[in-house]
C-alpha cells in the first residue's frame, strides 16, 4: 500500500521540479529580453544623438552633396557595423547625397514619400523594412529633420540600419542550443532574428488576422516556434518601433535539466523499497520490534531531527549493521546540510558581488559610450566654433560696421560661447575620472543643466535653480554629475506623465553641520508609500516598459555611499517627490 504512495509522490515531486525549471525559464527569458530591449534602445539613443549632431552641419544644412559625403561617410560601417549608409534629401523626399553607393536591392527601394513625410512632421521616424522575404539582405532607415537657423526644415538626415548585424549581435547573447532571439514589428512580421534569419525576416508569425500589438504580448509564455520547437518566451516591447523583442528559450531544457533529480530519486526509491521488501521476508516479524525502531528514526530524520542515533541491541549481526547504516546516514545528512547552508551562503554572497560588479560595469559602460560621443562632438564642432569666434570678433572691430549688424554679431558671439561651454561641459562628464577632487554643487548643477537645459526647454518645464551651497566637498566630479542628472531625468518624467497642468522642478543646494546637501523637487504624482523602500534596489523601477532599467537610483545610490554620503528621498509638500544627497564638508585647512 505504502510504496504506489511513494512513487505517485515522487512522480508528483517530478512534475514540480520540472514546473520550477519552467519558470526558472520564465524568468531567464523575460530577463534576456528586457537586457535585449535596453541594447536596441541604446543603440537607437546613439543614433538619434549622432543624427541631431551632425544635421547642424552648415553643410548638411545647405543640402551639399559634397559636405555631406563628407560628414556622413565617417559614420557608416563603425565597429558594431549597424549603419551600413546614411544618405540626406530635400524637403520633397528627394535624395541629394549617399554616404556611399547604395545597394539597389535594398536602400534602392527606399520612399521618397516617406521622407517627405519627415520633413513635413519634423519627427524622427522608423521606415517599414527594406528587402523583400527570402533575400539575404535587409535594413530599415532611421529618418530626421534637418532644421536651418531659423527652425525651418530644409531636409531628412536618413541612417541605414543593417538588420545583417543585429542579427549577428543577437547570435552572440549565450543562451543554451536551440534558442532563439526574434525581433517582430507592430504587424507580427519578422524583422531579425537570430536563427534562420534569411528564411523568416521579413514574414509573419501569426496567422493573418491573429496579429497582436507588441504591447499586448505577455511578459512570458510558451508557443511554438517558426521552426516548430516549443520555447519557453521571455517578451520585450521596443516602444520606438514598436517592436517585439522575443527571446525563447526550448522547454525541453527544463526537462533536461530536471530528468537527472528525478532519475537518482527514482533509483534510490527502488533500491530502498527492494531491500526493505526483501529484509521483511526474510527476517519476519520477529524483528519487528527493531524495525519499528528503525521505522522511527527514519520518520524523526524526515522530519528535520538529525540528532544523533542511540544503538540499541539487534537480534542479528544485518539488523545491527543496518542501525550503524542508519546512523552514519544521519552523520552524513547532518554533514550535507551544514555544507548545503555553507554553500547557500556563499551562493547569495557571489550573487551579491555579481549585482555590484553589474552595476559597475554598467556605469562605465556608460561613461565610455559618453567619452565616445563627446570626441566626436568635440572633433566635428569645436573647430569651426573657434571660427565663428574669432570671425565675429573680428568683424566687431571695424569701425564702419552698422550698429545693427554689430549687435547680431554681438548675438553670434554670445551663442558660439555657450556653445563651447556646453562642449567642454560634455568633454568633462564624458572623462572617467578615478580620483575624488574638492568639487563645489553649484558647479555640478551649472554642468548638468548646461546638458539638460534644452530638453526641458522642450518639454515646457521650469526649472528653479537656488544655490546656497558655498562649502566643498571630495567627490569624483562626473558621478555627482550622474547622481543629479538621474534626479534631474526621474523628475522630468514624473512631470511628463503627471495629469497636472503645472511643471516645474525645483533644484537646491546648501550647507548645514557639516554636511553640503543638494535635493531635486518635482511636482508629479510622487511615489506611492508601497514603493518607497524599493526604490534604490537594483533593476527596481516603476515606470513604463522601454522608459527605465531600474538601475539609475541603485547607482546614485552606490555612488553617494562610496563617497561616506547619504542619499534618500521623502514626499514634498506639494505631493510630488523629492530626492535628494549629502556629502561631508571638507575642512578648510584640507581644502
Amino acid at each position: 500500500m505504502l510504496t504506489p504512495v511513494v512513487y505517485a509522490a515522487i512522480g508528483y515531486g517530478a512534475y514540480l521540479t520540472d514546473g520550477e525549471h519552467l519558470r526558472l525559464l520564465a524568468v531567464e527569458t523575460s530577463t534576456m529580453a528586457a537586457t535585449v530591449v535596453v541594447m536596441i534602445n541604446r543603440n537607437l539613443e546613439t543614433a538619434d544623438v549622432v543624427a541631431e549632431t551632425v544635421s547642424r552641419h552648415p553643410g548638411m544644412r545647405a543640402l551639399d552633396p559634397a559636405a555631406a559625403a563628407e560628414v556622413l561617410l565617417p559614420l557608416v560601417g563603425g565597429p558594431e557595423g549597424l549603419l551600413n549608409n546614411a544618405l540626406i534629401a530635400n524637403a520633397q523626399g528627394q535624395v541629394q547625397a549617399w554616404a556611399k553607393p547604395p545597394d539597389a536591392a535594398v536602400e534602392g527601394r527606399i520612399d521618397a514619400a516617406w521622407l517627405a513625410n519627415v520633413a513635413a512632421t519634423g519627427q524622427p521616424q522608423v521606415s517599414s523594412m527594406l528587402g523583400g522575404p527570402g533575400e539575404s539582405t535587409h535594413s530599415i532607415m532611421l529618418g530626421y529633420p534637418i532644421l536651418s537657423n531659423d527652425n525651418q526644415r530644409v531636409g531628412v538626415i536618413a541612417l541605414a540600419v543593417h538588420l545583417a548585424a543585429l542579427e549577428q549581435m543577437l547570435r552572440a547573447i549565450p543562451l543554451p542550443d536551440g534558442s532563439v532571439v526574434t525581433l517582430t514589428d507592430q504587424d507580427s512580421v519578422v524583422v531579425a532574428r537570430s536563427l534562420d534569419s534569411t528564411r523568416h525576416v521579413d514574414r509573419p508569425i501569426e496567422a493573418p488576422g491573429q496579429e497582436r500589438a507588441p504591447a499586448g504580448v505577455p511578459a512570458t509564455a510558451i508557443r511554438t516556434g517558426l521552426d516548430g520547437v516549443e520555447r519557453m518566451f521571455g517578451d520585450g516591447v521596443v516602444a520606438r518601433g514598436p517592436w517585439l523583442v522575443s527571446v525563447g528559450i526550448p522547454t525541453s531544457v527544463a526537462t533536461a535539466r530536471s530528468s537527472p533529480i528525478f532519475r537518482r530519486t527514482l533509483a534510490i526509491s527502488i533500491a530502498s523499497t527492494i531491500l526493505v521488501v526483501g529484509a521483511a521476508l526474510v527476517f519476519g516479524r520477529r524483528w519487528l520490534k527493531a524495525f519499528d525502531y528503525l521505522d522511527e528514526t527514519a520518520r524523526r530524520v524526515s522530519r528535520g531531527d538529525l540528532s544523533p542515533l542511540e544503538p540499541r541491541p539487534m537480534p542479528a549481526a544485518e539488523m545491527e549493521r543496518l542501525q550503524q547504516t542508519v546512523g552514519g546516514m544521519i552523520t552524513n545528512l547532518q554533514n550535507a546540510h551544514e555544507a548545503i547552508a555553507a554553500q547557500v551562503d556563499d551562493e547569495r554572497r557571489m550573487r551579491e558581488e555579481l549585482q555590484s560588479l553589474q552595476q559597475q560595469v554598467i556605469r562605465q559602460d556608460r561613461l565610455a559610450a559618453i567619452g565616445g560621443l563627446v570626441s566626436g562632438v568635440a572633433h566635428e564642432l569645436n573647430n569651426p566654433l573657434q571660427a565663428i569666434l574669432g570671425f565675429s570678433e573680428l568683424l566687431q572691430m571695424q569701425k564702419d560696421m552698422p550698429e545693427t549688424a554689430r549687435a547680431d554679431l554681438m548675438l553670434i558671439q554670445k551663442e558660439s560661447a555657450r556653445a563651447s561651454a556646453i562642449i567642454r561641459n560634455l568633454s568633462r562628464f564624458g572623462r572617467q575620472m578615478s580620483e575624488p577632487t574638492p568639487v563645489k554643487l553649484r558647479d555640478v548643477i551649472a554642468s548638468v543643466m548646461e546638458l539638460r537645459q534644452r530638453k526641458l526647454e522642450e518639454l515646457n518645464i521650469c526649472v528653479e535653480v537656488e544655490e546656497k551651497s558655498v562649502a566643498l566637498v571630495m567627490a569624483i566630479f562626473t558621478e555627482l554629475q550622474q547622481v543629479l542628472l538621474n534626479f534631474a531625468i526621474n523628475a522630468e518624467q514624473a512631470i511628463v506623465h503627471s495629469s497636472s497642468g503645472k511643471r516645474r522642478v525645483a533644484i537646491r543646494s546648501g550647507d548645514r553641520d557639516g554636511w553640503a546637501w543638494l535635493e531635486v523637487e518635482d511636482i508629479g504624482p510622487g511615489v506611492p508609500p508601497e514603493h518607497e523602500a524599493k526604490l534604490f534596489r537594483p533593476f527596481y523601477t516603476t515606470k513604463p516598459v522601454g522608459e527605465g532599467t531600474g538601475l539609475g537610483l541603485s547607482v546614485s545610490y552606490d555612488i553617494i555611499r562610496s563617497h561616506g554620503g547619504r542619499i534618500g528621498y521623502r514626499r514634498a509638500a506639494t505631493g510630488g517627490a523629492v530626492f535628494f544627497f549629502e556629502l561631508p564638508i571638507v575642512p578648510a585647512e584640507e581644502s
